[in-house]
């Protein structure tokens, strides 16, 4: 009987569930809660970024693992709340909902000690462009959003202090999915999908 009227309650709470759907998007902008590592990185051959509209060359940049609040990045089948540093997009690497960990690559060598990274008006980031990075930035700044504590960034630098290069986004897949495994690891299957990509 107990068996039963467990089973029933499952069921009854899953089924709320799915017809609550998605949580709210909350209140933009916003700080992330801070940053656990950050690596330079360098590349032979440049790609397109896809995060902004411009979709400017990357070559060189630094890939990030921040720490943040899960219910920004709530995965959503609409806009979601664009993820900036300084005067950039991030670009998000993976989804972070359950770990609270988003590993973000910031396509240029930014200041971490002096940009703001806050999560700002819910977009596509293939839409946003400098116009609105600049307007999301004036908000942010309103909003009292301060750079990261800058001993967090020194010691999120000193983690791998070497500046890495890799030829092509493409070579920097397993270098991604070591930092989904370690710091992600209930996207396992994100990680070997990098990895096998790679064989």
């Amino acid at each position: 009987m107990k068996r039963t009227i467990s089973t029933v309650a499952v069921l009854a709470i899953a089924t709320l569930a799915v017809a609550a759907g998605p949580p709210v998007v909350p209140a933009t902008p916003a700080s992330v809660e801070g940053i656990v590592f950050a690596q330079a990185f360098t590349l032979e051959e440049g790609y397109a970024f896809d995060w902004r509209a411009e979709r400017p060359a990357v070559v060189e940049g630094y890939v990030v693992v921040l720490k943040v609040d899960p219910a920004y990045v709530y995965p959503r089948q609409e806009a979601e709340p664009v993820l900036y540093v300084g005067d950039q997009t991030v670009e998000r690497v993976n989804l972070g909902y359950k770990s609270g960990h988003v590993i973000g690559i910031i396509p240029a060598k930014v200041d971490l000690a002096k940009a703001p990274v806050w999560f700002g008006t819910p977009d596509l980031p293939e839409r946003v462009d400098a116009e609105t990075i600049a307007a999301e930035r004036a908000k942010a700044d309103t909003a009292g959003i301060r750079p990261l504590d800058g001993k967090a960034v020194a010691a999120a630098l000193a983690v791998d202090a070497e500046e890495l290069s890799f030829a092509d986004r493409d070579a920097m897949l397993p270098y991604l999915a070591s930092l989904i495994s370690q710091y992600a690891p209930d996207e396992k299957i994100l990680a070997e999908t990098f990895r096998l990509s790679q064989q």
